[in-house]
């Protein structure tokens, strides 16, 4: 056996995008076959652990788990294990590829093939040349929940089982295939999870994690798949980018009542920018998977009827874009993640309605976490035979076809140009680093050019549609129309919604105008290599003042920065001239050496341009509280609170979450609280269970009646309240704010995660550095009248306001405040009743946080 080495990281190759040819943690395999040397002793997971994967109340882990893969990669030349990066948290990442010695000495070639075959200019022969001597690459995926525990022990069986046994079976997967397993695609929420479910053991406390189970987003994991905000979520890119993978398994949980396992077929509605090739293919290898569950005898197997994910990015994934077909599975959950769950009324769990969907319904009132792993071992096996047994046939049609395919397709816009000199050169910059991560191709005008009849400067951005990408680029900048009518079972049967939102138009969500252009068109065009800020020049040092205008929502970034390096920054109140016209909310920044360094660093990142005045500008404003506190009240296991700190991190805010003991003395503590969308008045003053959870929860229990009078007293006392989505209900009921939701239920109103039109006052606080109309995101939402004194930064116009996605009804929302600031004794109140920093991604939005978030504590200043 060949000496063993240390696993490398390889997050400096990921970032390189190139995987290939990276040695595994054990040197060179040998010459001979997959029966050459099958991992004799290697011990079977139920001696290496103490027990058998799937046994009740035992969840194996995740250190235990890595540890026994690379003892697996050590003894077996029929696997690698690799750490593919770092997780958020400084976890590895781990990767374990399977297959025959043979396969994996020539893994290079085999991803070389795979990768040219969805390259430009193959032809057709070279294609069926290629798919004939490569190998497909299998994926498959634990955990990206990590309550979701059964699948990533059901894959320590399935490494174990293709390293150890020499079957008909197992030779002919390693022989014609390379399986690429995730153990689990969010390690962090593994470590978090069963380590707090085996420390819990025998203890009064609850099995499951409280909070949330990732540093950020916990469940919100599988909703980044086209902002491509979290580590774990590049990671996984670009491991699919490299290795090119024709059918991805990813394996989840669901509910305890459902289908015992849920599998493609999907449901609707279908989105015109995945190619049929890849549905048909993950229908299939759903329908190869129920064969095999109910020929087992493994009952109350489900498809359709349930998950409809292939409407936008943000749910059916990257991947699909490139080619692999997305194999999802839905086990049903267990108690308390690993012990037996009981029908409450002792009748069989799940549907007993015997129809096409539901061949077999599920016939006892029991359901344990053996079974969750035996249901998912079954259908792994069985996906994973149907791509080794026709692996030249997925190679062609997934990699090769559906790449051609989008690049002579003629039923997209011929392109989408990004024009230059937008309003926010931040929002343009981050709009195309989302395609430069994707490995769009990007092209950049050398001159001034016409297309469709409309003039661009030199500069701006052209993305073609006809490219390996053009699909992917289509579907986040074109405006949603929701198919309603296919989106029906029958002409009488009601719309059904997307498992998801209606839109991910990145263009809106981020400020950006992109124009669709329909037909070819001329210009001197150069390949973008890489994405660059704006040019910005700093101006020489002036006599009076730095000036930034308020357009970007990079200015965060520098408000951010300013107040860490202890700089004052003055914000004009009103409309002013310094060599140009500045608006309301300009940055009125002293021009010291310190201030300078500041700006030039937030301008060449963001390309933001920095203006100079010789003469300090006499405009009325507010000069804002140096080192600025900021608390986050967020509850455990919030999401939107989650992605809030992932959005104060980004931009360095000096932040910390609002613990328990902070209710006692919060004026001593911050002087702004931003109030999360998701946090209730029954969240701060119930809060977690102190005796039901261990004490490093202790921050978010509940602070009683007492507590949240205390929250009202620190507002009224002077403190700069900030709340967000339904937060701004709970803010209303803490200070009796002088309004009332009055967005309609029911009547036919629905806005199921839409873009909508909405209005700005650019020269109230809040909108500072706003378009005067822009969309914004609204989810059910709530929507204000307002009934006493407030400053309304936004509002609804009249008439139908859906821009991008589905809504219907929006006309009653004519007239309803969003925004609105209200003082309340001396302190202020801000609320925004739209989620406006839902998951990250309106940034079009992120200055009225920023604005209410330093306005408030701020002090008026007069010339």
């Amino acid at each position: 056996m060949p000496p063993r080495r240390t696993a490398r990281v390889l997050a400096a190759v990921l970032t390189a995008a190139a995987l290939v040819g990276v040695t595994s943690s054990s040197d060179a395999l040998g010459t001979g076959d997959t029966a050459a040397r099958t991992g004799r002793n290697i011990p079977a997971p139920k001696d290496y652990f103490g027990f058998a994967m799937g046994t009740t109340g035992r969840l194996a882990g995740f250190d235990k788990i890595k540890n026994y893969l690379k003892l697996i990669d050590g003894r077996s030349d029929r696997v690698r294990y690799q750490v593919a990066d770092r997780t958020t948290m400084g976890n590895d990442y781990p990767v374990v590829f399977v297959s025959s010695p043979r396969n994996l000495r020539d893994l290079d070639r085999i991803v070389r093939d795979n990768r040219r075959l969805a390259e430009p200019g193959v032809s057709e022969s070279e294609a069926r040349r290629l798919a004939a001597r490569s190998k497909p690459v299998y994926l498959m995926e634990g955990t990206l929940h990590s309550t979701e525990v059964g699948n990533t022990q059901a894959l320590v069986d399935i490494v174990h089982r293709f390293a150890t046994e020499d079957s008909g079976y197992t030779r002919g997967v390693l022989d014609n295939a390379v399986l690429m397993v995730i153990p689990s695609g969010n390690p962090d929420g593994q470590h978090l999870v069963v380590d707090h479910f085996n420390r819990t053991a025998n203890t009064p406390y609850d099995r499951v994690y409280p909070d949330l189970y990732h540093r950020y987003i916990g469940h919100d994991d599988n909703r980044d798949w086209f902002m491509f905000t979290q580590r774990e979520t590049r990671t996984r890119v670009r491991l699919e980018q490299t290795y090119r993978p024709v059918a991805g398994h990813y394996m989840h949980q669901a509910g305890t009542g459902g289908p015992r396992l849920w599998t493609p077929p999907y449901d609707e509605p279908l989105g015109t920018g995945v190619d049929p090739i890849t549905i048909q293919s993950a229908n299939t290898q759903g329908q190869v998977a129920a064969r095999a569950l109910t020929a087992e005898g493994k009952r109350g197997v489900s498809s359709d009827d349930a998950y409809g994910i292939f409407w936008n990015a943000d749910v059916m994934g990257f991947s699909t874009f490139l080619g692999t077909s997305l194999f999802l599975t839905e086990i049903a959950g267990a108690k308390d993640l690993a012990y037996p769950y009981r029908s409450p009324d002792g009748k069989p769990l799940g549907s007993q309605n015997l129809t096409m969907r539901t061949l077999q319904p599920y016939d006892s009132d029991t359901w344990t976490l053996e079974q969750i792993v035996a249901y998912a071992e079954t259908a792994a096996y069985a996906g994973i035979d149907n791509v080794a047994k026709n692996g030249a046939s997925w190679l062609y049609n997934n990699l090769y076809q559906v790449s051609h395919k989008a690049q002579t397709q003629t039923d997209l816009p011929y392109a989408y140009v990004v024009p230059a000199n937008q309003r926010d050169p931040y929002a343009v910059l981050e709009m195309m680093r989302v395609f430069e991560f994707g490995r769009a191709e990007i092209e950049q005008a050398r001159a001034p050019f016409s297309a469709n009849g409309k003039s661009y400067p030199a500069g701006s951005y052209v993305l073609r549609t006809r490219q390996p990408m053009g699909r992917w680029i289509d579907q986040l900048l074109k405006k949603d129309v929701y198919p309603e009518k296919a989106a029906r079972k029958c002409p009488e049967c009601p719309v059904i919604m997307p498992y998801s939102e209606t839109t991910d138009n990145v263009a809106l969500l981020m400020g950006v105008d992109a124009v669709p252009v329909s037909k070819p068109f001329n210009a001197q065009l150069q390949r973008v290599q890489r994405v660059m800020p704006a040019p910005t020049r700093m101006p020489s040092t002036p006599r009076g003042a730095y000036l930034v205008a308020p357009d970007s929502y990079g200015v965060g970034h520098a408000l951010a920065q300013l107040q860490k390096a202890n700089v004052p920054v003055l914000r004009s109140s009103e409309e002013f001239k310094a060599g140009r016209t500045f608006a309301p909310g300009t940055l009125v920044v002293p021009p010291t050496e310190a201030a300078r360094q500041v700006l030039q660093r937030v301008s060449s990142s963001t390309g933001l341009q920095v203006h100079g005045s010789d003469a300090l500008p006499k405009v009325d404003g507010f000069k804002l509280k140096p080192g600025t506190r900021v608390g986050l009240i967020r509850g455990a296991n919030n999401m939107p609170g989650g992605w809030m700190m992932w959005m104060l991190d980004q931009y360095g805010v000096n932040y910390k979450v609002v613990g328990a003991d902070d209710y006692a003395d919060l004026k001593s503590h911050y002087d702004t609280i931003v109030v999360s969308d998701g946090v209730s008045k029954n969240s701060i003053v119930k809060g977690l269970d102190p005796a039901k959870n261990p004490k490093e929860f202790a921050w978010a229990r509940g602070v009683g009646d007492k507590g949240w009078q205390a929250l009202s007293d620190w507002v009224s006392g002077g403190g700069n309240l900030v709340a967000i989505g339904s937060g701004s209900e709970t803010a209303r009921e803490l200070l009796d704010l002088p309004m009332r939701n009055a967005a309609p239920t029911g009547g036919g109103f629905t806005v199921p995660g839409a873009l909508i039109r909405a209005s700005y006052k650019p020269d109230v606080p809040a909108a500072w550095g706003m378009p005067e109309e822009w969309p914004v995101w609204f989810n059910r939402d709530a929507a204000y009248r307002i009934t006493g004194k407030a400053d309304v930064a936004s509002a609804y116009p009249s008439g139908d306001l859906l821009v991008s996605g589905y809504a219907k009804g929006t006309d009653a929302l004519g007239g309803l405040a969003n925004v609105a600031s209200f003082d309340v004794g001396e302190g202020h109140a801000t609320i925004a009743a739209s989620e406006i920093t839902f998951r990250s991604w309106p940034r079009a939005t992120w200055p009225i946080v920023v604005n209410a978030m330093y306005q408030g504590p701020s002090t008026p200043v007069h010339p």
